[in-house]
């Protein structure tokens, strides 16, 4: 009876030990677990962090390359449109009756010439218009400050001249005075057409 007992404590004694061990032993498991899923949970949240800046940078820099080349698409098609306006306007200054296109080209000259007198240079199909501003011209202009055709020198372009007096020479060839009138609207036009 005596070995009973001591195998019955030894029996109890060990299954308590047991008991205690494997109650540490889940204990310590349920901690490392829980230490387990915050360190997965901490490496899940910063992979989606690093993956969705990721996406992010590479769509912001998609989305600034598309704007650039929708930029540089806009300003290609603005630039084919005014373009073709001003052609368009200069065609129509050439198309004008001879009697309107004079009266447009002697206030140009009147500016150019001032008082003083000097060289007209004009193209060969627009001898005779000019011919006939400058005969009207003349008439009140002294033998000093006359202006006469240089014909040795003509434009190659029609559409308007360039006055050459003794000391200066001022462009009014209709591209020249188109191009200035383009260069500052080019900012008004923009703003009124091509604003969002």
């Amino acid at each position: 009876m005596g070995i009973e007992k001591i195998r019955e404590a030894v029996l109890s004694e060990a299954g308590k030990e047991a008991a205690h061990i494997i109650e540490t032993a889940k204990k310590h498991y349920a901690s490392l677990m829980n230490i387990r899923k915050e360190e997965i949970a901490s490496e899940v949240d910063r992979l989606y962090k690093a993956r969705t800046s990721a996406i992010a940078d590479e769509f912001n820099r998609k989305l600034i390359q598309f704007k650039g080349m929708a930029g540089k698409q806009v300003l290609e098609r603005r630039n084919l449109l005014l373009n073709a306006l001003f052609e368009k306007a200069r065609e129509m200054v050439l198309s004008w009756p001879a009697e309107k296109y004079g009266l447009f080209m002697a206030g140009l000259i009147e500016k150019a010439a001032r008082d003083s007198g000097g060289k007209l240079r004009v193209h060969r199909d627009e001898k005779g218009i000019f011919i006939r501003i400058l005969l009207d011209m003349n008439e009140k202009r002294s033998p000093e400050t006359r202006i006469v055709l240089d014909e040795s020198n003509p434009l190659t372009k029609r559409g308007g001249f360039i006055f050459v007096g003794t000391n200066y020479e001022v462009d009014q060839t209709l591209g020249l005075l188109l191009k200035d009138i383009k260069q500052e609207m080019l900012p008004i036009m923009a703003k009124e057409l091509f604003s969002v």
